[in-house]
């Protein structure tokens, strides 16, 4: 059955493929005859797929060669630009649940038909960031951002340092391995804080970080945010940030974002497209009247000289949905002396900022600006994926990347509705 927003969100089980004129069933809700029946032409065809969630259009695209159009016109004139929020759960079972942000709902994946290392990390980029595994012999990236088409899986060969907690970035057509380095491995003379760069099948040493960055030289303590040219990094605590580009082999300026002394804890995230623009969240523990309370906060940066945007304003959220990321237990005689940890995964279009030390109490949607002012349009409250209640001692990997119909089409995906 067809998944419409009536009211409430009625999910139904996917359309199957055949022709059009034998598609049976009923439009979820209404009791007509199902849309695959009904003689819908143009923009009314357009306007009905334009309701579908995510997870259907690549079975209503199946429909007929009129839905297929139907389905590519609907995208044109209404792009879904948001990228999903994609969960990478390690425990007991391995799985994966994916957020579709214009329907409001979570999607189950199917478990891969291969096995694969328990043990994952994650590739940051421009286009969507991508789970991996590194080991001795190699280090193994996902094709697709459900990471699950393991024949398109892309080998490269192991890092020369052997790294137990680095990130990884994919700038352009180059993989960056920051930091993260493995002390019991390192030859006299290295650095725990090194840089390579893997291009046309070899990874080059690019030297250490800045100085600034070399105590906190590890994926748990860094921040990182990767746009077509550069990857940037930021110390989760201090606000030191660089970038570096991979292109030319080069490190930028080195400053500290620190808009807000109050602020405990820094993430980036790529900003707005265009030049190259950033967002930096923080987070900080009230005063007076919201005393011990999270306040999460958000700021435009320039990305070449890593400074606050001319005339930006920052943005905060909303305090109902900071407060269901950082509950408060009010029998916690410590609370106040807590530090909240966020973290942050995002786009051009926008990303989803939650609760790092409990991934299970959900996330916020942000929505970037198109046009000047603020950089924060919206935000929305993301509630905890199934998957995730169902096991909250697993090991948690949350990232964001556009899903699109070659995704959707490859797997059949089982949707079930939320309520935010």
């Amino acid at each position: 059955m067809v998944s419409l927003e009536m009211g409430v969100r009625v999910w139904g089980r996917e359309m199957k493929h055949r022709r059009h004129e034998e598609v049976g069933g009923e439009v979820a809700g209404d009791g007509v005859a199902s849309l695959a029946a009904m003689d819908l032409y143009g923009d009314v065809l357009e306007s009905v797929v334009e309701r579908v969630p995510a997870a259907d259009l690549a079975a209503t695209a199946r429909v007929s060669r009129e839905w297929l159009r139907a389905v590519r016109a609907a995208l044109r004139r209404r792009p879904r630009r948001l990228p999903w929020l994609v969960v990478h759960l390690q425990g007991r079972r391995r799985r994966t649940a994916a957020y579709d942000p214009h329907s409001g709902a979570w999607v189950t994946v199917p478990a891969a038909r291969h096995d694969t290392p328990s043990h994952v990390r994650l590739v940051q980029g421009a286009g969507g960031d991508r789970v991996c595994a590194l080991s001795l012999s190699g280090l193994a990236v996902a094709g697709d951002p459900l990471g699950k088409d393991q024949d398109a899986c892309v080998a490269l060969k192991a890092p020369g340092v052997w790294r137990v907690d680095p990130v990884f970035a994919a700038v352009g057509d180059r993989v960056v391995a920051l930091g993260g380095a493995c002390h019991l491995a390192l030859a006299e003379g290295e650095d725990a804080s090194v840089v390579e760069v893997h291009e046309s099948g070899s990874w080059t040493a690019c030297g250490p970080m800045p100085a600034a960055l070399r105590e906190s030289a590890a994926a748990t303590w860094l921040s990182a945010a990767a746009t077509d040219q550069r990857v940037y990094l930021t110390d989760r605590t201090t606000g030191w940030a660089s970038w570096f580009d991979p292109a030319k082999l080069q490190w930028g300026p080195t400053c500290r974002l620190r808009p807000d002394a109050a602020v405990s804890t820094w993430g980036l995230a790529p900003g707005r497209a265009g030049a190259e623009r950033l967002v930096l969240f923080g987070a900080k523990r009230g005063t007076e009247q919201a005393k011990g309370r999270v306040v999460i906060q958000a700021w435009e940066v320039d990305g070449d000289a890593l400074a606050l945007s001319r005339g930006a304003a920052h943005d905060t959220m909303p305090s109902d949905m900071s407060e269901r990321l950082f509950p408060r237990d009010e029998d916690e005689e410590d609370e106040e002396e807590m530090s909240p940890s966020i973290g942050v995964c995002g786009n051009a279009a926008g990303g989803y900022v939650y609760n790092a030390a409990d991934p299970a109490a959900g996330a916020v949607l942000y929505e970037l600006r198109d046009g000047e002012g603020s950089a924060v349009e919206r935000w929305e409250w993301v509630p905890c994926a199934p998957a995730v209640e169902a096991e909250p001692l697993g090991r948690v990997i949350l990232a964001c990347s556009p899903v699109g119909l070659d995704e959707l089409a490859r797997d059949r995906l089982a949707a079930c509705a939320v309520a935010n």
